[in-house]
């Protein structure tokens, strides 16, 4: 069975609570316990950086680099143009697959919706020119966040997390689109997650972490990390009406397709 975790934050500090070497030593656990191939993902212009060097140091990450919606109402204005400056000159870099997280979050106040659009429109048009894709976080912004993608067809990318409902699944998919499931896909409470995850199209479905959030049942309440993701892919096969190992290596090869990674090498 081969796994791959296509959302990862193994920079952020939780780790060092529970895993000998922090982050790392959480990735390394995960690795050696069968999980192929991460993609660790940025939030921030820091986070970015960290998220290069995972990948140098570790054959079986790759990164993803971005400013978080959040992250970018901390950004004073004189150092707005900087930052962007600098997610562009990373998306340079061989080891970066992707722009992300970028997006909306209209969850956390305050709420600068003026800030998150402006930092996702040009963190889409980044992507554009380094023709990678992206990974879009979007809580609480279903109709702006569809709106935006409708708007720049030329991108295309991955809502990662997904929570919205089955519908708007076929209209990204139809659109080019992947979606992307975590943690919630194995929660009671989660039906519409669950609708969603079996509507997906086979060929645009892959499947996350997020850790060290959102872990799944069993470990609710613990700090995640990809040793966990055997959960949510069960949860998804069972949805859908596959095997573990037939949807473990679906969404392995779906996600080597969408980072541009050969499916042929661990």
């Amino acid at each position: 069975m081969r796994l791959f975790d296509s959302h990862a934050h193994y920079n952020d500090r939780r780790f060092e609570e529970e895993f000998d070497g922090g982050g790392r030593g959480a990735l390394c656990k995960a690795h050696s316990l069968g999980v192929n191939r991460f993609c660790n993902v940025g939030s921030s212009v820091c986070t970015s950086e960290e998220s290069i060097r995972l990948a140098e140091e570790f054959d079986f990450v790759v990164a993803a680099v971005g400013i978080h919606p959040s992250d970018a109402q901390e950004i004073p204005a004189s150092e707005v143009d900087g930052a962007l400056a600098r997610i562009e000159e990373m998306t340079k870099h061989e080891r970066v697959r992707a722009v992300g997280e970028i997006g909306f979050d209209y969850h956390w106040e305050p709420v600068d919706r003026a800030c998150q659009r402006y930092f996702f429109e040009a963190q889409l048009e980044i992507a554009r020119r380094a023709s990678l894709p992206v990974i879009i976080h979007s809580r609480d912004a279903a109709g702006d966040t569809f709106d935006m993608i409708a708007a720049h067809r030329e991108n295309t990318g991955v809502l990662h997390s997904y929570s919205g409902h089955a519908e708007g699944v076929r209209q990204y998919n139809r659109m080019g689109w992947y979606v992307s499931f975590s943690g919630p896909v194995t929660y009671k409470s989660a039906a519409k997650v669950k609708e969603s995850a079996a509507a997906a199209d086979e060929d645009m479905l892959l499947i996350e972490t997020d850790c060290p959030y959102l872990p799944p049942v069993p470990h609710r309440g613990e700090i995640n990390y990809s040793g966990y993701l055997i959960h949510t892919c069960e949860a998804v096969a069972a949805l859908r009406g596959m095997t573990a190992e037939e949807a473990a290596e679906k969404t392995y090869v779906n996600a080597c397709r969408f980072f541009g990674l050969d499916d042929r090498k661990e």
